[in-house]
């Protein structure tokens, strides 16, 4: 066999049994005893739930720890305008040059 043909044989082997092991996982209980997977679905003829969704606990929007951003977006100016230059460092002071040293005599 071909080393080509193998490789492929081989990748195909292992994605099966990976396949079979997520599906007996799947379907497999602990107490031994297989689910019913078609209790999984709702059933064509049960009613549709009825009544509005209920709506989200606490005070709602904004969010109390939520803060304005400093620059607002939609406006047609550059966003780099919006902020402020950060300050430039100090220059240095220039270095010494090293002085040469006399021989001495």
């Amino acid at each position: 066999m071909d080393n080509e043909i193998l490789a492929i044989v081989l990748t195909f082997v292992v994605h099966v049994l990976g396949i079979g092991a997520l599906v007996w996982h799947l379907l497999h209980d602990d107490e031994g005893e297989r689910p019913d997977w078609r209790g999984w679905f709702r059933d064509d003829d049960a009613p549709a739930p009825t009544g509005p969704h209920p709506s989200p606990s606490g005070d709602g929007l904004p969010l109390p720890d939520a803060a304005p951003s400093g620059v607002r977006l939609r406006e047609p100016a550059r966003l780099a305008d919006a902020l402020p230059r950060p300050a430039r460092r100090p220059a240095h002071a220039p270095q010494r040059a090293p002085e040469r040293e006399r021989e001495r005599a």
